[in-house]
């Protein structure tokens, strides 16, 4: 991925810096996480995290129906669906998000 957007031996740099903003403003999320795996075909050392686009997880029509919420809303939003999967105060989730 690194040298198919240019940043290969000899390109340019930063290309862990211009992945980690996008996730920061959503435009790239994490999808999975896979084993490493070396020539013996036996899993080693930590997970390397699977990237996608939120339009091909969640649908584009999803993601762009989002883009008219007001800040408050989308803080509201995500909340409420970490309160379905995890019993937790707001206090909580904030010092987490």
């Amino acid at each position: 991925m690194k040298e198919r957007a240019g940043f290969g031996k000899g390109g340019e740099k930063g290309f862990d810096s211009i992945c980690t903003k996008l996730q920061m403003q959503s435009y790239l999320v994490t999808k999975d996480f896979r084993p490493r795996v070396n020539k013996r075909g036996e899993a080693y050392g930590w997970a390397i995290a699977i990237m996608t686009l939120p339009e091909y997880m969640w649908g584009y029509d999803f993601v762009t129906t989002r883009y008219s919420e007001k800040p408050e809303e989308s803080y509201q939003a995500i909340i409420r669906q970490i309160r379905k999967h995890f019993d937790a105060d707001e206090k909580t989730i904030r010092k987490v998000l």
